[in-house]
């Protein structure tokens, strides 16, 4: 069974409406994992936390903001396929270009204070953002025989 190291988050440079976001880690497979294949998923979430002055239209709780895709066969999968060829530990780091406005999880600014008592100062809402990381088994799936009934079934 592959277990997870704690990921590292690393917000990067920004251009042109997009930062560069780096998620990176290690997984541990054993000998018992050799030959299996494993999906690995990266997802960032915003975190809403205790005190947090949040806008109207956000619900309380942590919001998915992106999900990671990888290159597939025909179309990007929201999963890299890892196929376990020796046991041990197995580094990853994917860095993706997220748009800023996603990285944006609490939008808007905050009344911080006055500037004098007919000047309100305004700033941008903190964001607070990590990234969930699961490694898990590639499902199976199987067709049955198709059945054939009359007219209609």
């Amino acid at each position: 069974m592959p277990t997870l190291s704690t990921p590292t988050l690393t917000l990067g440079a920004t251009d042109n409406g997009k930062r560069d976001v780096t998620v990176a880690g290690s997984i541990t497979f054993d000998a018992g994992d050799v030959g299996k294949t494993y999906r690995l998923e990266i997802k960032l979430f915003g975190e809403d936390k205790t005190g947090d002055v949040l806008p109207s239209g956000d619900a309380l709780g942590d919001d998915q903001i992106y999900v990671y895709n990888f290159t597939g066969p025909l179309l990007p999968r929201p999963y890299k396929v890892i196929t376990v060829a020796a046991a041990g530990a197995l580094n990853y780091s994917e860095k993706r270009a997220v748009n800023t406005s996603s990285l944006d999880e609490d939008p808007g600014n905050q009344l911080v204070g006055k500037a004098d008592i007919h000047t309100p100062v305004f700033m941008p809402r903190k964001d607070e953002v990590y990234a969930s990381v699961t490694i898990s088994g590639a499902p199976v799936t199987k067709k049955s025989a198709t059945v054939v009934s009359g007219i209609g079934v």
